[in-house]
């Protein structure tokens, strides 16, 4: 039920402006030539969280905000599209009450088009606010820019759909009634996450209960904290509420996760509302450089980024874009798992915020540990198999590995006292990455179809012996017992690399020791 009363929702941006664990092997740099400007990302370990996952197109966050640049070019690839409509036919293809929502939707105008919208008029006159009109499009970029583009900024997910949703005008005002419709149409159409990067001062029962709905149909909703509202000052949010951040369901669950912020030393910022009521978890949002909206007509807009913005509602999507990462790396995780995982894997920053113990949720969030534990929780980095007689490697990348044969399985370990079993729906979730490849420096490789030898490097390269005095020198003379038939279908798994014409030119020793796990040895980092 929607109340006939309406109020305003403002939108905390006009102070968010404030101008002015585990050891990887390897880090991945994005190719982004404005990443530099983006200490936040580089504050959170991006980098070595990268190489296990950048994010997957079918993870969706709806943006319910002032609007999305859907044409910047740094976000125009990971802008959702609605399979189910024909764009522009004036017809409601998937019968979901929206005609030719091919991208999302205006709830103000109740138009499909959920761009930012103004007039050069409104700016002169100062009658709307510059911040609110690129504020969904700040908040886009920091979720999911185009990571590794070569151009401009990197999102925390490189990959995932931003679903625009208006519900916030050129002021940064809206109505609850327009927040509960993009809730529901986000839910019903498939969005994993919603960003909410505003507060307001009323509590709405209807508003309450679009969000428990969202929360019971497995859908993450992140709320921003809220920025300074009294006399200058932040807000103490365990003794004046602000919604959405602190709405819970209706035994006291915690059905929105809550976001403050730090800056680059991990001080509460001056501008961030925290209480542990309402805030569980910290993450930066000072001094950000993003996505903007772009319209060389306005002088004020005519770059695509921009830079010196701070506020809760840029840490909000910081958490956004990881619990999307999460959602690619993991896609059976449901809400409750992504919000146990942030809420048990953080830092504390007691020591750096004296005057606020107690108040800060459960601490800063930690990507590392998060990581870590889903590693650990979900058996990656093990041995698994369902309830056939086939064994597993489940790697970092999140995919399963077969070994086709023992002679490869008794090439990497000595039993099989270290499979788990799971339960053959658990396997079917996790996808098929191909075939486990024999250990660098263990067995010498040959296909049933030729007498060619080869000895195997990294990666399942194989390289040909071109004679049996190299064979010898470098395996003994019984060299013929480390040599193993491969069926055809196997050998396709490898890849044939140089050939050895000298002793030197490989060393099983040094070869079986840099691989010393089939992660590494295929590349992944552990």
């Amino acid at each position: 039920m929607k109340l006939s009363l309406k109020f305003v929702i403002f939108l905390t941006i006009f102070s968010l402006l404030n101008f002015g664990h585990f050891s990887l092997a390897a880090e991945l740099i994005p190719n982004d030539p404005l990443y530099d400007k983006q200490w936040y990302l580089q504050k959170l370990n991006m980098p070595q969280i990268w190489p296990m996952e950048t994010g997957e197109n079918n993870v969706i966050v709806a943006v319910i905000d002032t609007g999305v640049d859907i044409s910047h070019p740094d976000l125009h690839d990971n802008i959702w599209v609605n399979q189910k409509e024909i764009d522009n036919d004036g017809i409601d293809n998937d019968g979901n009450g929206y005609i030719d929502d091919a991208n999302g939707w205006d709830f103000i105008g109740q138009t499909n088009d959920p761009t930012p919208q103004y007039d050069i008029n409104c700016l002169t006159r100062k009658t709307c606010l510059e911040e609110a009109i690129f504020h969904g499009t700040l908040v886009s970029g920091v979720i999911a820019a185009v990571g590794n583009n070569n151009l401009g900024v990197t999102g925390v997910s490189w990959r995932t759909k931003i679903m625009p949703l208006r519900v916030l005008d050129e002021n940064g005002q809206g109505t609850t009634d327009n927040v509960i419709s993009a809730i529901e149409y986000a839910v019903n159409n498939g969005a994993n996450i919603i960003n909410l990067s505003f507060v307001g001062n009323t509590y709405d029962p209807a508003l309450a209960q679009a969000i428990l709905d969202a929360y019971n149909a497995g859908v993450l909703v992140v709320s921003a904290a809220g920025n300074e509202e009294i006399d200058g000052h932040s807000i103490d949010l365990d003794v004046k509420k602000r919604y959405p951040v602190c709405f819970s369901g209706p035994n006291g669950e915690n059905i929105v996760l809550g976001v403050g912020a730090t800056d680059k030393k991990d001080v509460l910022a001056d501008f961030s509302n925290y209480g542990s009521s309402c805030v569980d978890i910290i993450a930066p949002g000072q001094d950000f450089f993003g996505t903007i909206v772009y319209d060389k007509t306005i002088p004020k807009f005519n770059n695509y980024y921009d830079g010196d913005f701070s506020g809760t509602s840029l840490a909000a999507p910081v958490i956004s874009g990881l619990a999307a990462l999460m959602k690619s790396y993991k896609s059976v995780l449901t809400n409750k798992q992504i919000m146990d995982f942030f809420l048990n894997n953080t830092d504390s920053i007691d020591w750096e915020n004296p005057g606020y113990i107690g108040k800060l949720g459960k601490g800063f969030v930690d990507p590392d540990k998060i990581f870590q534990a889903i590693k650990t929780q979900f058996n990656v980095g093990q041995l698994i198999k369902g309830s056939t007689a086939a064994v597993y490697f489940y790697a970092l990348d999140g995919k399963r590995y077969v070994f086709p044969d023992q002679n490869t399985y008794f090439s990497w370990y000595d039993d099989f006292k270290s499979v788990k079993k799971i339960s053959d729906a658990e396997l079917a979730a996790i996808p098929i990455g191909g075939n486990v490849t024999s250990r660098p420096g263990v067995k010498l490789l040959k296909i049933k179809s030729s007498p060619q030898v080869y000895a195997v490097s990294q990666g399942g390269v194989l390289r040909w012996l071109s004679t049996e005095e190299l064979a010898q020198t470098l395996y003994g003379q019984n060299w013929q017992s480390f040599v193993v038939d491969l069926d055809d279908s196997f050998f396709a798994g490898y890849k044939v690399g140089q050939a050895i014409t000298r002793a030197s030119d490989y060393d099983p020793f040094t070869e079986k020791n840099m691989a010393i796990s089939i992660d590494i040895d295929k590349g992944f980092n552990s």
